[in-house]
């Protein structure tokens, strides 16, 4: 049986290579003998597969790649991309394979989802036992739900794919992926398919998004107005809905219009991201929808179907009895193996407790540089004096958590907090773990994407088309989640100053949705288009080195590395550039 590893692949003559995988391989179809097909679970294979396969885990590691933190191993392929060596052969975020095998998945899966009027029951295969009329039309309301579910899935994975591949090609056009639509590729076929242009990539995602919620239907959230309903009701919370579909969309338009996508400076495109980006914002909730604590938005209420907030939007499997983050990133006096050291950039990046920058603070004092500060600070660092559950961390030199290469502790002054669960206890014999998932959109970002994009078009407050509500109150709910005095600066120094607004609200993304899988592309998306890229990409990486002295302590700024990207926008897969000659490669890369 033939397999081929990726989509793209030359069918060479003779002694030429192809590469071997299941890729391709029937048995990853769940097609079987077709007569299981008349049994709802088999059916329903590739669509569970594609679940399956989405992140479990915070992609922490990734942050290594930006100047947020750097990696305390000094190995890896996220280290060595840091530092210069990113190249088509080498990208630890290539999830073409992944991508692109998913989203066939998903096109066997919606080449079965064909009504047939010739039964009673219409859909290819019976969902639920049909007694009732109210079993017909739960049956028939199946059909349309899971549907529905591929085509955010497939959206999902095509907004992915674009994210980690789109970008400007040598001769300046800007481009997005190959586009297979509803085709079930087969290694038959001429794979040699060139990469289309973003637009066109943008409408594809738009076009399975607005499927989804205008011809199936799909409910903005599970479990209301009826909780009870097997259709549509809380226990399948954990399927992606509507909310997810308008979310997906707007995350989309909101990258289509930023500055790398975007050259023009059409500010058609801000509209348009803003729009999608309100819509999200109501179908989630609204402007005051609730958030959870953070405990519970990571950890206890992440597969709880009775949980009132609704602030999880699209998320991966939920992982019980697990403590993988815990055992990677706490410090080795907690068991751990500190490998993501949270970097003096990124603290400095957090405001005093007004919400002003430290630059502007009349709180901030250097020689206590920990006091007075924005509450994440502490939730989302561990630094000096601080505490990871009820440890305490003591990163002066001398002290046990301070830089020393044979301990294998931090070597930036600072740990990592965000995303995980500090009540862990790693000793052996008395370990405990926590249940968690990869919040793949959670309501921070909706709220972030509409303030970013209706900035963009409308300015701080403005409100042209009704919706009730402005990008200066999606901020405020960020900077207040927390910390009462959070928007001070907001309402004291940025009033109606649109540019001000826009730094503040990229340095509030930075925070809020740090070590989440989303700097690193933000970083791309804001500057890939400026000429002095290199500026915010190419960052000198800084931690601080504490010292005791008679007048307290006395901290000092240490370079660490050098962050070193040959081009600000990802590489294509150096197979898919050989194996298909029509794929051209992004700006940069050789």
């Amino acid at each position: 049986m033939k397999k081929i590893q990726y989509l793209f692949i030359l069918l060479a003559l003779g002694a030429g290579c192809v590469s071997c995988s299941d890729f391709l391989d029937p048995e990853t179809d769940n097609t079987r003998d077709e007569g299981l097909l008349d049994e709802a679970a088999y059916f329903c294979g590739p669509l569970n597969d594609v679940y399956s396969d989405l992140p479990t885990l915070f992609d922490v590691k990734m942050d290594v790649m930006t100047d947020n933190a750097v990696k305390g191993d000094l190995i890896g392929d996220y280290y060595r991309c840091g530092i210069g060596a990113m190249s088509p052969a080498l990208n630890p975020l290539n999830i073409w394979e992944q991508g692109y095998r998913n989203i066939r998945k998903l096109n066997i899966f919606l080449s079965r989802m064909v009504l047939d009027e010739s039964t009673s029951y219409k859909t290819p295969v019976r969902f639920f036992a049909l007694t009732t009329e109210a079993d017909y039309e739960d049956n028939l309301n199946m059909f349309w739900r899971l549907k529905g579910e591929a085509y955010v899935l497939r959206a999902y994975w095509l907004s992915e794919l674009l994210r980690n591949f789109g970008g400007e090609a040598a001769d300046g056009r800007m481009l997005g992926v190959p586009l297979v639509g509803d085709k079930i590729v087969s290694v038959e076929e001429d794979l040699n398919l060139p990469r289309a242009s973003y637009d066109d990539c943008v409408q594809a995602i738009i076009d399975d998004c607005d499927r989804a919620v205008n011809e199936c239907r799909l409910p903005d959230l599970y479990g209301k107005p009826d909780a009870t309903s097997r259709v549509y009701g809380k226990t399948i919370r954990d399927h992606v809905s509507g909310a997810a579909a308008k979310a997906i969309k707007a995350r989309t338009l909101l990258y289509a219009a930023s500055p790398a996508y975007n050259k023009s400076g059409d500010p058609d495109k801000w509209e348009t991201a803003a729009i999608a980006a309100a819509e999200a914002v109501k179908a989630a909730g609204g402007i005051n929808a609730a958030f959870a604590s953070r405990d519970d938005y990571y950890f206890n209420q992440i597969a709880n179907v009775d949980n009132p907030n609704y602030d999880v939007i699209m998320r991966g499997q939920v992982l019980k009895g697990n403590s993988a983050l815990e055992a990677d990133n706490f410090p080795p006096g907690m068991y751990g193996s500190a490998l993501v050291n949270v970097s003096q950039n990124l603290v400095d990046a957090f405001p005093d407790s007004n919400g002003y920058p430290i630059a502007e603070s009349g709180l901030y004092k250097a020689e206590t540089p920990y006091a007075d500060r924005d509450p994440r600070l502490n939730m989302f660092v561990g630094y000096n004096s601080g505490k990871i559950g009820t440890y305490t961390l003591e990163i002066f030199e001398g002290g046990w958590d301070a830089y020393n290469p044979l301990k294998k502790t931090s070597r930036s002054g600072y740990y990592l907090k965000k995303t995980l669960k500090q009540s862990i206890v790693l000793t052996p014999g008395q370990q405990t773990s926590t249940t968690r998932a990869n919040i793949l959109i959670g309501l921070p970002e909706v709220l972030l994407n509409f303030a970013e994009a209706a900035n963009e078009a409308w300015g701080v407050t403005g409100d042209p088309k009704g919706y009730g509500f402005h990008a200066k109150q999606a901020l405020r709910r960020i900077l207040t989640r927390a910390n009462a005095n959070g928007a001070k600066y907001l309402d004291e120094v940025i009033l109606e100053d649109q540019s001000r607004m826009r730094n503040y609200l990229r340095n509030e993304r930075r925070l809020e949705l740090c070590f989440e899988g989303h700097y690193y592309y933000d970083l791309r998306r804001w500057y890939a288009a400026d000429p002095n890229w290199q500026d915010k990409l190419n960052t000198t990486v800084r931690g601080t080195r504490i010292t005791r002295g008679d007048s307290g302590l006395h901290f000092e700024e240490v370079t660490l590395e050098k962050r070193i990207f040959e081009s600000p926008y990802q590489p294509i897969p150096y197979t898919e550039v050989f194996n298909a000659p029509a794929v051209v490669q992004n700006r940069g890369w050789k």
